[in-house]
């Protein structure tokens, strides 16, 4: 069972390369991702891999004396779903129910409740992680490589100095040469930031809606059932996710009547899946506030070249603060963005070097451009 899991090795590990995007982006696509993608090979495998671990249903009577073979009444209730009584959800158990929601009933009323959501998890988690990971792959398709490839081998101090300075040389060309051309680019950034508010707010619905209502207020109603009266309190996971269920089986008699035939299911795997949607509940709930305050501060920043540059200072140890003030006169937005970026990637003494080269590019520009004149 734990080999399931190799697969998230790649999504967990640390690679050695430029860090691009922010710790907030990467709570998205790395750790939701792999909270869900774990969380449906866990489900799957107890499922599928587990010993009849699904559904496990009894009728009256002793097991030899049962008209329905074992084997389908345990496959047709899980296929055609099985049924709760809301009514017995508070009912005292071993007195009026036999389990929350499992009791007496009439079969005219049609009181009961059908949940087949339980089919349907491991999918709905695959869903999910695919949906976390799409806008860090658009990102990776929006950044297009662009810091890669223009700070290969400048990353750290032990490259020659002289192969260091002929590659600062040629990275301050390249951003005198393209200056203002990068808006859209940081745009597109700050972009990535957004799909990532509107996804996990999708997500909260989509589950929301897939349980049948009873996500939004799931994790309130857990902490309300574990601080409340145990005589009187009613359990949310068994609301949502039953452990013990009914279900009824039809079929022909020898005169061609319709018989029914009553039996009482056990779903172990309910016991996982309501666990994992707690911990989705408070994760998605932390995770919500983190990315706004995130987006809100990366809008400040990409909005602020002030702001921007203060950071970029601190990453040069405050010792290119004129440099940096005659730089910042030809700079937008998308420039101080990319500064930005390649200064959290390098080593202060090596981007201090970078400053000291890309001011001197400006001014031989500059240069050129009067006698040009």
């Amino acid at each position: 069972m734990i080999g399931n899991f190799d697969s998230l090795k790649n999504l967990l590990k640390r690679r050695e390369k430029p860090t691009l995007e922010r710790w907030v982006n990467k709570l998205h696509y790395r750790a939701t991702t792999s909270l869900l993608l774990g969380s449906c090979i866990l489900v799957t495998t107890i499922e599928w891999v587990g010993n009849d671990s699904r559904i496990s249903c009894i009728m009256e009577g002793p097991d030899d004396s049962w008209t329905i073979p074992a084997n389908v009444i345990n496959t047709y209730c899980y296929i055609m779903t099985t049924f709760t009584l809301p009514k017995h959800y508070n009912s005292r158990v071993g007195h009026d129910s036999l389990a929350p929601g499992v009791g007496s009933y009439n079969w005219d009323t049609g009181d009961e409740t059908y949940r087949a959501y339980y089919q349907w998890v491991p999918f709905v988690l695959f869903f999910q992680a695919i949906l976390f990971y799409i806008p860090h792959s658009l990102f990776k398709i929006w950044e297009g490589g662009k810091v890669t490839s223009i700070m290969i081998g400048l990353n750290n101090l032990v490259l020659d100095k002289d192969d260091r300075e002929t590659r600062q040389k040629l990275l301050a060309n390249y951003l005198v040469e393209s200056v203002n051309t990068h808006n859209l680019w940081a745009w597109k950034m700050l972009l990535v930031d957004f799909l990532n508010v509107v996804n996990l707010i999708f997500n909260i619905y989509f589950v929301d809606v897939f349980l049948g209502g009873e996500f939004s207020a799931y994790g309130t109603r857990v902490i309300e059932f574990l601080e409340a009266d145990p005589e009187k309190r009613i359990d949310p996971m068994s609301v949502v996710f039953p452990r013990v269920t009914k279900c009824t089986f039809f079929k022909y008699g020898p005169s061609g009547s319709m018989q029914r035939h009553d039996s009482l299911c056990v779903l172990p795997i309910n016991i996982v899946n309501e666990k994992i949607y707690v911990f989705l509940w408070f994760w998605f709930l932390a995770l919500s506030i983190v990315t706004i305050l995130g987006m809100f501060y990366h809008l400040v920043v990409t909005r602020s070249s002030g702001i921007t540059k203060a950071l970029i200072l601190y990453r040069s140890m405050n010792k290119e603060s004129n440099k940096l003030d005659s730089i910042g006169e030809n700079y937008q937005i998308g420039d101080w963005k990319l500064l930005f970026i390649i200064s959290q990637n390098m080593e202060p003494i090596v981007f201090c070097e970078l400053i000291k080269n890309l001011h001197m590019a400006f001014l031989l520009k500059k240069r050129e451009n009067i006698l040009e004149k």
